[in-house]
């Protein structure tokens, strides 16, 4: 939007430069010049009339200057003359179709340019989709940067505008989605991946996830459902029950919460180090239910 101000103001400031004289109204030089001559003129035929009137070459010397008069009356043009105000307006009306025919050409030119040079872009960072898929093996090392997420993003959706059937890439664009904290590239991506494979429990479990953060109380009635369809498919799907259990406790249903956690410690290895946070979390369930029966 910026670029389209600074543009139209360039054009206005440029198409005034270039073309201001078609503005400026016609010169009134030579009119003013020919009416001082008239009026000399006048005033030296006044003198002759006088003369001769006095050496008696003429008899009627009122009647001499009358008509003098009005051959100088007839020879002033009349104000604001039809060919003074063609010339004005078509002078303003080449001054606007010059302006605009230079914004048409400008904006071309900036669409042909700018799109090639967006889409030169684009192409160099889909070049480099392998090296990313190479670079997240060492994540945990060496985690990957805000721009190196942000290209392997774009790198990612230019492979899905030629492969839109690839539930990998969709997956793996919603990963990066959560990661660069944009929530609403995480939901369609994950949304998209799972319609692709829907038997796929990883990508209904990152859907799910996603619905759950949500604000929307629909999105989180949904990612509920979604994930009692993980359960129904595999009941002890611990992340699946984790996932349940917290969204009970934030819909204050502390008994479900304690009861779901309780399901998913009956499941877990006696050394699982998330043991000690889940019975926290039973605890914190149980101590609420117990507030609010009182």
């Amino acid at each position: 939007m910026a670029f389209w101000i600074i543009v139209g103001v360039m054009t206005l400031i440029l198409g005034g430069i270039a073309f201001y004289p078609l503005l400026r109204k016609p010169s009134d030089y030579s009119q003013q010049k020919r009416d001082a001559l008239n009026k000399a003129f006048y005033f030296d035929r006044l003198q002759e009339v006088e003369q001769e009137f006095e050496q008696g070459k003429i008899e009627d010397a009122e009647q001499a200057k009358l008509e003098l008069q009005q051959s100088l009356l007839d020879d002033i043009p009349a104000q604001g003359s039809p060919a003074t105000v063609s010339k004005s307006h078509w002078g303003k009306v080449g001054f606007m179709s010059l302006i605009a025919l230079i914004g048409v050409v400008g904006g071309g030119v900036y669409w042909q340019v700018g799109s090639w040079f967006s889409g030169t872009m684009l192409e160099k960072s889909h070049q480099k989709l392998a090296y990313f898929y190479e670079r997240i093996k060492s994540e945990e090392s060496e985690p990957l940067s805000e721009q190196e997420l942000n290209q392997f993003a774009v790198a990612l959706r230019v492979e899905l505008q030629k492969t839109p059937q690839d539930d990998k890439s969709w997956f793996m664009l919603g990963q990066l989605g959560m990661a660069l904290d944009d929530g609403q590239l995480a939901l369609d991506s994950f949304s998209k991946a799972s319609q692709l494979q829907p038997d796929n429990l990883q990508y209904k479990l990152r859907y799910a996830q996603v619905l759950l953060f949500s604000a929307d109380p629909k999105d989180k009635e949904q990612g509920e459902n979604v994930l009692k369809e993980v359960i129904r498919v595999d009941h002890t799907n611990v992340e699946a029950l984790g996932l349940l259990a917290f969204n009970a406790f934030e819909k204050e249903d502390y008994k479900m919460a304690a009861m779901t956690w309780g399901m998913m410690l009956k499941l877990m290895p006696e050394d699982d180090s998330r043991r000690p946070t889940i019975e926290r979390s039973i605890q914190s369930a149980l101590s609420m239910e117990k507030d609010n029966t009182k």
